[in-house]
């Protein structure tokens, strides 16, 4: 039984909000890593909408944009989605090789924002 005395786990998207993940990604980039690619919070204006914790990267290399949000359920993992991409890219060695730093720091923060989050669902 959960803490909140129902028998079904709590899915982590009801607990977030734009304030703790704002403090989330200030905490990760804190940590250091190096990265061109923008990330920020999906905006959203409607607080039951079912994209509520989803985090926009833009990989520069690779001109797409990535979503970053909670699977479904109750665990606390989180999953990347890449946009498909309407033209092919070519890159060179420098600008690959910034694209797999770029991907890197994504696994990166996936792990780090499920740390968190199960650690926020066993404090429920």
């Amino acid at each position: 039984m959960r803490a909140n005395g129902s028998e079904r786990p709590l899915p982590v998207r009801k607990l977030l909000d734009k304030s703790l993940l704002e403090a989330w990604l200030t905490e990760f980039r804190d940590l250091g890593y190096l990265t061109g690619s923008d990330i920020r919070i999906l905006e959203q204006e409607d607080e039951t909408d079912p994209d509520t914790g989803l985090i926009v990267v833009d990989l520069t290399e690779a001109k797409t944009v990535t979503y970053l949000q909670p699977i479904a359920g109750g665990d606390g993992s989180w999953k990347a989605t890449m946009e498909a991409r309407d033209a092919t890219i070519e890159l060179g060695a420098v600008a690959l090789v910034n694209l797999g730093n770029e991907v890197n720091v994504l696994g990166a923060l996936v792990s780090f924002l499920e740390t968190k989050s199960k650690a926020l669902l066993a404090s429920c």
